[in-house]
């Protein structure tokens, strides 16, 4: 019976996903030729309340009732522009689908790998 229950276990041990898998971002370098201070960030509100207020459009009171002051504070909040900056020019971005079939015809064509 003692081998069963390992065996049990172990079959449950494959089906939970490894904690090991390779991190989901990667610091990089440079991705981009421009200098970071030679990109000009556009600052504007996701939600600007006057602009709907003006069109006939108040929803502050509504927000104000469900107390979401505060959310649409933080998404109306400061812009960090130098690490806004900082991002664009570093970041680079990849299909882990796209990614994983180049792997497997890399490993096709030389199964050494």
């Amino acid at each position: 019976m003692a081998s069963s229950s390992s065996i049990q276990e172990s079959n449950l041990q494959e089906n939970v996903p490894s904690t090991q898998e390779a991190p989901a971002y990667e610091i990089r370098g440079r991705t981009m030729s421009l200098e970071e201070w030679e990109l000009n960030v556009q600052v504007e509100s996701p939600v600007d309340f006057i602009s709907l207020a003006h069109h006939g459009c108040e929803l502050r009171d509504i927000y104000h009732a469900q107390d979401l002051n505060e959310y649409f504070g933080m998404l109306n909040g400061p812009t960090y522009m130098n690490l806004v900056r900082h991002f664009w020019v570093r970041a680079q971005v990849y299909d882990r689908k796209a990614a994983q079939m180049e792997v497997d015809e890399k490993i096709l064509i030389d199964p050494s790998l």
